[in-house]
C-alpha cells in the first residue's frame, strides 16, 4: 500500500536514556536500553513531540529527564518500538509525570510474553499489564499496520522480512499453550519524511532487520532517498558477514547521517565509522541530533 505523506520541516532528537554516558554531561545516568525524545516540526508553527521508548527503568529515565530540563507535559504521543523491558521499563512512571491522557502506539504483540533462555530462562518483556498502563494515562492503540502520527510522520507497522541475512534469533514466547521462538513481529520503527532531505529512519532495536525496515519505508512512501539512519541496529552479536552485508546496503543507500547506538555493538560501530567517516555520529545519553 502506497502512503502519500506531506514532508516535515525538520526535527530535533534528544537521547534520554542509552547504554553509554555522555562525556560532556556527567550528571546523566546510562543504562542498557533506549529512550528518545523527538521534537518534530510539521510547519513553521506546528510541532509534534514523540517519546520513542522509555528506557529500562524509571530511575534513569526520570533522573535524566529532570537533568535535561525536559517538560514531559509537552509529549503528545508515546511510541513503543517493541515490548522488551529495556525499552519500556520507565513507561508507567513517565505517564504519571506527563499527567494527561496520551496515545500509546505499539504493535498488538507488545504485551505478549517475551523470554530468553541464555544463560537461563528470563522474562525480558514489558513489566506492566495493559490495565496498569491505561490507569497511568496511556490510551493504548495497537495495530499491525502503519499508523500516521502526523503529516510526514508514521510508524513502520509490522515489518516484512525479505532479506536473507537478517535473522531474529534467541528469543521465545508462549502462544496457544506452546513455548515457541519469538521472531518479534512487534518490532517497529519511526519513519519521518523531511523536506528537501528524504527519509529519516529511527529504530529502537531493529530486531526485524534495519535493511528490511528501510525497504518497507521506501515501499510505503515511494521515497527512495534515505537521509538518516538512527538508533539501535541490533548488530552487537552479529557475525562479520551480516555486518559486512548491512554496511554494503547502507553504502548503496548513501545516507547523509548514520547515528548508531544501544544494541549496535562496538564492532559494527567501528565498521560504520570506517565506512562513513564524519557522517557516522555515535549517540550517547544526553546527545542531541538536529535533522
Amino acid at each position: 500500500m502506497l502512503i502519500v505523506i506531506n514532508m516535515v520541516k525538520g526535527l530535533m532528537l534528544t537521547v534520554v536514556v542509552e547504554d553509554s554516558a555522555s562525556m560532556k554531561k556527567t550528571n546523566l545516568l546510562a543504562q542498557h536500553g533506549l529512550s528518545l525524545l523527538l521534537k518534530i516540526d510539521l510547519t513553521d508553527s506546528d510541532r509534534v513531540n514523540v517519546l520513542m521508548d522509555t528506557g529500562p527503568s524509571p530511575d534513569a529515565a526520570l533522573h535524566n529527564i529532570d537533568a535535561l530540563n525536559i517538560d514531559l507535559r509537552m509529549v503528545n504521543i508515546i511510541f513503543l518500538s517493541h515490548g522488551h523491558y529495556d525499552h519500556t521499563g520507565g513507561l508507567v512512571s513517565i505517564l504519571g509525570r506527563i499527567g494527561k491522557k496520551v496515545p500509546l502506539i505499539a504493535h498488538p504483540s507488545v504485551f505478549e510474553p517475551k523470554l530468553k533462555v541464555e544463560p537461563y530462562l528470563k522474562h525480558i518483556g514489558l513489566p506492566f499489564t495493559p490495565s496498569m498502563v491505561e490507569l497511568a494515562g496511556g490510551i493504548i492503540l495497537c495495530a499491525k499496520n502503519s499508523i500516521d502520527l502526523a503529516k510526514g510522520v508514521m510508524t513502520s507497522g509490522q515489518v516484512e522480512r525479505s532479506t536473507t541475512f537478517e535473522k531474529t534469533e534467541g528469543f521465545y514466547t508462549v502462544k496457544e499453550e506452546q513455548f515457541i521462538e519469538d521472531h518479534l513481529p512487534d518490532d517497529q520503527a519511526l519513519i519521518i519524511d523531511v523536506e528537501d532531505k528524504g527519509l529519516v529512519i529511527v529504530s529502537g532495536c531493529a530486531h526485524s532487520g534495519i535493511i528490511n525496515i528501510i525497504k518497507q519505508a521506501q515501499k510505503m512512501t515511494s521515497v527512495k532517498d534515505i537521509y538518516a539512519i538512527v538508533g539501535g541496529l541490533h548488530l552487537e552479536k552479529a557475525d562479520n558477514e551480516r555486518i559486512k552485508l548491512t554496511i554494503e546496503e547502507f553504502l548503496k543507500l548513501d545516507p547523509k547521517v548514520v547515528a548508531p547506538c544501544h544494541c549496535t555493538g562496538f564492532k559494527a560501530v567501528n565498521k560504520l565509522t570506517e565506512a562513513f567517516g564524519k557522517r557516522c555520529s555515535i549517540l550517547r545519553t544526553g546527545d542531541t541530533l538536529k535533522l
